[in-house]
């Protein structure tokens, strides 16, 4: 079972975010299990109480047929023809059938159970873990918000932050800190972006992914070819001005790196940001104009 810890945008919950009001169904699960969902990951994310989770619960078995009971707010797909990124898509196409405002559609593994890390402060205890998660979100509204194992803790990626930007001027009491690449095993994507990031493209899970949805892959072999090629579709696909972008050229020259010292982790966060596609290309070329980068 995957354990995962708060981190953000990451999100870090040594930080109380303000308590957010919201109407009911705010989100909307999406997730894939061989049959039925297993019982202690709808409890441990609060998923069987809908006025408790604000959300809808959508879950693909790609094995068998769930017949058992389920609550009124589950909607249960089956498709044994699935692979691990197709079914991802199988779940979005449907999402958008639905014709719901959710705010959030957040895609999960089925295996997770998510705990705070050490740092959480007794009032961030007060609530579950999903809970305080789901208030994040609806106080910030990232683009996409993510959380991550614990073997990969939030003060790993602060350090990092302090290594690639200028350390005096990171905010060391913000509860976000922007990340690029982070693991798919629960990601909360906005209504607004989630047209922009979805569907997935599939070409190269044979490569990259193990076909069948078990056992999980155990080997990247293949993922900065996939890489480059993902770029190369991005550029016929962006308008002309960004088609040679620095940060394209950077990623195309070596993705790995790219990870690991990018200027994207400088960005600065604040709450409510307006979701605009390629803004932050806009605002990377500003800043290279500033500070004449080449």
């Amino acid at each position: 079972m995957a354990t995962l810890i708060f981190t953000t945008w990451k999100f870090d919950s040594a930080k109380t975010p303000n308590q957010v009001k919201a109407t009911q169904e705010s989100f909307l699960y999406l997730t894939q299990t061989e049959r039925c969902l297993r019982k202690n990951v709808t409890l441990n994310l609060d998923l069987g109480n809908r006025s408790k989770c604000r959300c809808d619960v959508v879950v693909l078995s790609y094995k068998a047929e769930c017949r058992e009971y389920r609550p009124a707010h589950f909607t249960y797909l089956f498709d044994n023809t699935t692979t691990w990124g197709s079914g991802r898509n199988r779940l979005f196409f449907h999402a958008l059938e639905r014709n719901t405002n959710y705010v959030y559609y957040i895609f999960l593994d089925d295996d997770i159970s998510l705990k705070f890390n050490k740092r959480a402060t007794p009032a961030m205890r007060q609530l579950s873990p999903i809970q305080a998660f789901q208030n994040w979100l609806l106080d910030y509204e990232p683009a996409v918000g993510v959380m991550d194992y614990s073997n990969n803790p939030a003060k790993s990626l602060i350090q990092l932050n302090w290594k690639i930007c200028n350390k005096n001027l990171v905010n060391h009491t913000s509860v976000t800190s922007p990340i690029i690449y982070f693991d798919p095993v629960i990601n909360a994507f906005h209504a607004k972006a989630v047209v922009h990031i979805f569907p997935l493209d599939t070409r190269f899970e044979q490569v990259i992914y193990n076909p069948l949805h078990r056992p999980y892959p155990r080997s990247h072999t293949g993922t900065n070819k996939a890489w480059r090629e993902f770029i190369k579709d991005v550029k016929r696909d962006v308008p002309e001005r960004f088609a040679n972008h620095s940060l394209l050229r950077e990623f195309k020259k070596d993705p790995r790196l790219y990870t690991r010292k990018s200027q994207t982790y400088c960005m600065n966060v604040t709450r409510h940001e307006e979701i605009v596609p390629f803004a932050h290309f806009v605002r990377e070329e500003d800043k290279r104009t500033t500070f004449n980068i080449d």
